[in-house]
């Protein structure tokens, strides 16, 4: 019979352990000065300089990292600051500097980082109001030796007088620099210094510094260029629920409701955003043409800060995170590129718990979390590329809808001329005149036509894909029971295979009932003038609503006139119209207690008019003007084209639709204005 014994023993790591987890948290030089620029940050400094002596030259050159922060005591140096892997800041109450800033540093890796940088480090640091200094040097070249054990690595450290009797703080004096620092390099780290901070954030006052007797074009403090210049500026803000304020060049906020597919769970947000016309006529007006590219390359990105500083590397010129170029390769007139955008994403540690760094500091770790907050930028530039394009490409208002055609005061001008010509050149002259009218009021027609026809076949295109949407998880449903019922039938369940076939029958009429929806859009395209009474319309129509209503639980009310409501529209056209309005509402109505939708009917001597109102959030006053403009929306993935086509229908119909503004109702009220009898003028 055998028998053991256990026994324990402890880890023993050698030197080079500690070099080896340094490289894989610190990625490359620029990482690890950005790291020591944070723990200025956090001691908080005023300033920090950061010194770059003969760093083209190999092995000789030095990197000064100094700031004027709270500096550290010799428990802090000793007990703290040499022993790699913990914090100084680790379990700080709520993560809060002295000073009252959100630290960003919390993994220890400060020491890393002057490995990554040099062979060798000299740190002296000075506590407030401490009569003494303390000053410690490293020699990382230590680490490198294979056969010598984590233990047997030393560093010398002692207290002295201060060598600048009223300075306090931290300096990292690193030497035996590791790579030789080229230009491009040095204004890489520049402008990742610059976009270190958010542009949120100006009133602390914190300044980087930047010397260089190599490159002393990029000495100074740093500073953002022509960032205010840009043409089209963007604020939004989150509230981690579903308001999001909108403020665009600087006008008046938006209050906006989030109503995307499912509620956001990356918490609070603030977004800024620039952007910029490539045009050079548009480039010359923000400063020198080459300047102001160059610049463009360099900055252009959407970049993420949480607490105020950088995560890296959202928004490099490599990182398209938000895939804009892919988004503008599908609508290049309405969507903006990387090239074009500087954008600034700010998240806080406390109120995105959900957005975690990866180890290394290069990103965020990938999560449903960090998926909505891609879903919120892109929603957030959707408003802006819309303000844009109106910007660009002006919508022309016509001050009233029946207004006649520009091409009718033409030929009427024309006509005028024509009558001061004598007899026998004006004769042929006003036959011309004829045939340039009969020409236009032709060309006319065609394209009342061809508005009209693509209007139609627009609304169709407007209403198949929600409603493909909501068959399609029935039709894979249908398969799942048919799939069960070939395992029940060769068991001879009777009872089971009986529910089976009662589900898909059910399955099946549902499938049917959404298909409805659908039938009273398909017309015979005739363009015969029809009144129709608006109200029996509207009931036949209640059944073919029903089922969009059912699914979500909200009622349906008609509100009838006391007298016959007849008005000059097909009936098509009119549920085609009615489907835009209601289907909004519906889409709108998410989350609201006792959802409801209503439908007015009334009569002036003239006009048929149809209100169209629900008890959602409503449509805030500042965009009222902006919603039948296409491709503007308020709802994520939305096209922005459903009230554009419904206007385009009432229009070509010779009537009028608007958004009523009374405040004292409560949600979204559209106006339906129709002609009771359509004059010939309208066709």
């Amino acid at each position: 019979m055998s028998t053991s014994h256990a026994e324990i023993i402890p880890f023993q790591p050698r030197a080079r352990l500690l070099r080896l987890i340094g490289g894989e948290l610190v990625s490359d030089e620029i990482v690890a000065v950005m790291e020591l620029v944070k723990n200025a940050y956090d001691a908080d400094a005023t300033y920090v300089n950061v010194t770059f002596t003969n760093v083209m030259s190999e092995g000789k050159g030095e990197i000064l990292i100094e700031d004027d922060g709270h500096g550290m005591d010799m428990a802090t140096l000793l007990g703290c600051w040499m022993q790699p892997g913990g914090s100084t800041k680790h379990g700080a109450a709520n993560r809060v500097s002295r000073g009252g800033r959100r630290l960003l540093g919390e993994k220890g890796i400060g020491r890393f980082a002057a490995d990554k940088l040099g062979d060798a480090l000299e740190l002296v640091t000075r506590a407030r109001n401490a009569p003494e200094e303390l000053r410690a040097t490293i020699d990382w070249a230590a680490f490198e030796n294979e056969h010598r054990m984590l233990s047997d690595v030393t560093a010398q450290w002692e207290r002295r007088t201060p060598a600048v009797p009223d300075r306090f703080g931290t300096s990292l004096k690193i030497s035996g620099l590791r790579t030789t620092w080229s230009e491009r390099l040095f204004r890489k780290l520049c402008l990742r210094l610059k976009r270190l901070r958010s542009t949120f954030e100006t009133a602390d006052s914190f300044k980087i510094i930047m010397h260089s007797d190599d490159f002393p074009d990029y000495s100074g403090e740093l500073a953002t260029d022509y960032l205010t210049k840009a043409p089209y500026q963007l604020e939004a803000e989150f509230d981690g629920g579903q308001s999001i304020r909108i403020t665009v060049q600087g006008e008046a906020p938006r209050e906006m409701v989030w109503n995307g597919a499912g509620a956001l769970t990356c918490g609070a947000v603030r977004v800024r955003l620039f952007a910029f016309d490539l045009e050079t006529p548009a480039v010359a007006k923000i400063g020198p043409n080459r300047d102001v590219r160059a610049w463009l390359k360099e900055w252009t990105g959407v970049s993420i800060y949480r607490d105020s500083f950088r995560v890296w590397p959202y928004g490099e010129p490599h990182d398209d995170w938000l895939r804009l170029d892919q988004r503008r390769v599908n609508n290049p007139t309405v969507c903006l590129s990387n090239n074009q955008i500087i954008g600034f994403v700010e998240i806080g540690r406390q109120t995105n718990p959900e957005l975690v760094d990866q180890t290394n500091r290069e990103g965020i770790i990938q999560s449903r979390a960090f998926d909505d907050l891609r879903r919120l930028a892109h929603f957030v530039l959707q408003q802006l590329e819309q303000d844009r394009l109106t910007r660009r490409h002006p919508v022309e208002r016509r001050p009233e809808a029946r207004q006649a055609p520009a091409q009718t005061t033409i030929v009427d001008k024309l006509a005028e001329l024509v009558g001061h010509l004598p007899k026998i050149q004006g004769r042929e002259a006003q036959s011309l005149v004829r045939d340039v009218r009969e020409h236009v009021e032709r060309e006319e027609g065609n394209y009342k036509a061809f508005v009209s026809g693509y209007s139609e076949l627009a609304a169709v295109g407007q209403a198949v894909p929600g409603i493909l949407g909501a068959i399609d998880p029935l039709l894979r449903e249908v398969q799942r029971e048919i799939d069960t019922l070939r395992k029940l039938l060769s068991g001879q369940k009777s009872a089971a295979v009986t529910k089976s076939l009662r589900t898909i029958g059910d399955r099946c009429t549902g499938i049917e009932k959404r298909l409805q929806v659908l039938s009273p859009m398909q017309g015979n395209h005739s363009v015969r003038r029809r009144a129709i009474d608006v109200v029996e319309t509207l009931k036949s129509l209640v059944k073919h609503f029903a089922p969009l209503f059912e699914e979500r639980d909200v009622t349906l009310n008609i509100e009838e006139p006391e007298g016959l409501a007849r008005a000059e529209i097909r009936p098509e056209n009119l549920y085609r119209v009615l489907h835009i309005l209601v289907t909004n509402s519906l889409d709108w109505l998410q989350g609201t207690k006792s959802p409801r939708v209503t439908i007015a009917v009334s009569t002036t001597e003239s006009d048929c008019i149809l209100l169209v109102s629900d008890n959602g959030p409503g449509i805030p006053e500042e965009i009222q003007s902006k919603v039948f403009e296409p491709m503007y929306t308020g709802r994520e993935g939305a096209r922005g084209m459903g009230l554009t086509i419904a206007q385009n229908i009432v229009r070509a119909c010779g009537g009028d639709i608007s958004v009523v503004n009374d405040r004292r109702r409560k949600g979204a009220t559209l106006k339906i204005t129709l002609p009771r009898k359509r004059s010939r003028v309208m066709g």
